[in-house]
């Protein structure tokens, strides 16, 4: 156990924008919605820059991290995102922009994009150039094309590079992953890619409660996971909406109950609180790599679960649904508890707000059986930035990530181009990719906090956290009285203090990641349990199937695969 974006389903995407959007400090790209720089006779409104502008460059950009080539360079790179070019600026296009020439000029490179694809078209069009070894100088990969292209020799070892070539943002940020970013790029010694470090979209699922229904019953908020099931139990039975009819659910969930990272309606916290880590590879007390998903107390949490479906506590449908059908459950009035991450009061539970002001949504965190708080999490890296073997420059590709840095946030007096920086940031950049800080949620919460009591000047704050502020503060003074502030509020503060007071964490280990992106097995492996934990939970099977379940996962694979990642 240690203390552990985008992420593994496609659900997320719905509302990376939300979060990124939201993040206005050092730890997610945000430019403030500034005014953008006015026109001149010679550039448009909106138009690519057509000569060099007056920058204000300071002694940083004579540091290794930035230091200008002292003749020009080319590099060469890829990109997805064809289909929503049009989202830019006018005159502005994802080879011509102005925050791609400010990178250019400020380290004297030129960037050279050997092809532009749709984002559907770009998995294959990668694959196909990594197969005939026809590779850019730089481009982001993930684990298995990270190895592939590790044992084809076909990529630079970059370790010399970090150190001297990060900036120091990245460098702390990669610190506070306490080095499992960097051992996730690391083959046989070496680091071999650029790791990345994800926002906290994946944060520990927590359980929001309508309070306003826990006030009309007499119920206490919750604090366990048997806490969770008396209150469903009085949310079914006891009217809380009033209505006379018995059309209230306990416990909504989806064809997808355990999923790390962020899992809407998910089960996983039930699991977490009987010591239950299902779909992470972690290590044992004696540093033994396992895997969640055949440990005894999995189990006993299906055997929880189970009990729950068959007395009709589970909306009895969730096996046959998927997210957005079980949200409208909830916002459609008929649900009180939602499992969700700390950003689902932006969606989907702003829309329950918007329909009923006094569906008083608050968050609470589940105790585990030793009345801790431990929670599986997703890993903190899953793309890699990697330099093409023999490219004279490899450190390039570090310093193009510091400028980038600098463009979102502000920093060294970077220009602040686009109002709308948020929604075109990926198409902007020659290398779309994120070096974030870890913790941001539980920091920027505490700020807040501290600005509310005055302990805290909010105007040190940048743009966008003043605009969040505000929303706050509104929400404050007049409780749902705007659901926009609400969400901001209740995602920002509440659930963000929750976190803040701390958690242990359980997360995949690197190694075993990158072992299990280069297995053949795994696949199938992975379909098995999604049944049979289905199966079992909805009673289709029997509880004792676990048993034969495990014994099967271990002879079709799973075992080799464990020796694997403990060699």
């Amino acid at each position: 156990m240690t203390k552990h974006w985008m992420t593994k389903t496609g659900l997320l995407l719905v509302v990376l924008s939300l979060i990124l959007s939201a993040c206005a400090t050092p730890s997610t790209p945000t430019q403030a919605p500034t005014e953008p720089p006015k026109p001149t006779p010679e550039q448009p409104q909106g138009a690519a820059p057509t000569s060099t502008p007056e920058y204000q460059w300071g002694e940083w950009r004579n540091t290794d991290p930035y230091h200008p080539y002292d003749e020009r360079i080319t590099v060469s790179v890829v990109k997805g995102g064809q289909e929503s070019a049009g989202t830019l600026p006018q005159g502005e296009t994802i080879e011509n922009n102005r925050a791609l020439k400010y990178i250019e000029d400020t380290l004297n490179i030129d960037v050279v994009f050997k092809w532009v694809v749709t984002s559907d078209a770009y998995l294959d069009k990668l694959n196909l150039a990594i197969a005939s070894r026809d590779i850019p100088d730089v481009m982001i990969v993930d684990a298995i094309q990270l190895q592939q292209l590790t044992e084809a020799d076909a990529i630079e070892d970059l370790t010399p590079y970090i150190e001297k070539y990060a900036n120091k943002d990245i460098l702390e940020n990669y610190a506070q992953t306490k080095g499992v970013a960097l051992q996730a790029a690391t083959i046989n010694g070496k680091i071999m890619g650029i790791p990345n470090v994800q926002p906290q979209a994946d944060a520990p699922i927590m359980a929001f409660v309508r309070k306003d229904w826990l006030d009309k019953l007499g119920l206490q908020p919750p604090k366990t996971v048997e806490d969770i099931e008396k209150i469903a139990r009085a949310f079914i039975e006891q009217d809380p909406d009033g209505n006379g009819v018995a059309d209230t659910y306990g416990l909504t969930g989806t064809m997808n109950p355990i999923n790390v990272p962020s899992n809407l309606h998910g089960f996983d916290a039930f699991f977490n609180a009987y010591g239950a880590f299902p779909e992470l590879f972690y290590r044992n007390k004696d540093g033994k790599i396992i895997y969640g998903s055949l440990q005894p107390e999995v189990k006993e949490a299906l055997g929880l679960i189970a009990r729950w479906y068959k007395e009709g506590i589970i909306d009895p449908e969730f096996a046959t649904k998927d997210a957005g059908k079980a949200n409208e459950i909830v916002v459609g009035g008929k649900a009180g508890i939602m499992m969700g991450p700390w950003w689902i009061p932006w969606w989907p539970l702003v829309d329950s707000v918007t329909n009923d002001p006094n569906a008083d949504w608050q968050p609470y965190l589940i105790q585990d059986k030793n009345g801790g708080y431990t929670f599986s999490m997703g890993d903190y890296t899953y793309s890699f930035v990697v330099v093409r073997k023999g490219y004279p420059h490899p450190e390039v590709a570090l310093k193009i990530l510091n400028v980038q840095n600098d463009l979102s946030y502000g920093l060294n007096n970077a220009p602040q181009y686009y109002p709308n920086f948020n929604e075109i940031w990926g198409l902007l950049f020659p290398i779309p990719f994120l070096i974030e800080q870890p913790y941001v949620v539980e920091r920027m919460g505490r700020e807040y906090r501290d600005a509310l009591d005055g302990k805290l000047d909010p105007n040190t704050f940048g743009d966008a956290m003043k605009l969040e502020f505000e929303q706050i503060k509104a929400d404050v003074a007049a409780p749902r009285s705007n659901p926009s502030n609400w969400a901001t509020r209740m995602a920002r503060l509440d659930a963000a203090l929750l976190l803040a007071q701390g958690y242990n964490e359980v997360r995949t280990d690197p190694i075993a990641a990158r072992v299990l992106a280069n297995d053949q097995n795994w696949p199938a492996l992975k379909k098995m349990e999604e049944e049979t934990f289905l199966q079992i939970m909805t009673g289709a099977r029997p509880l004792d199937d676990f048993d034969k379940f495990v014994q099967e996962w271990y002879a079709s694979g799973g075992q080799a695969l464990l020796d694997k990642m403990n060699q």
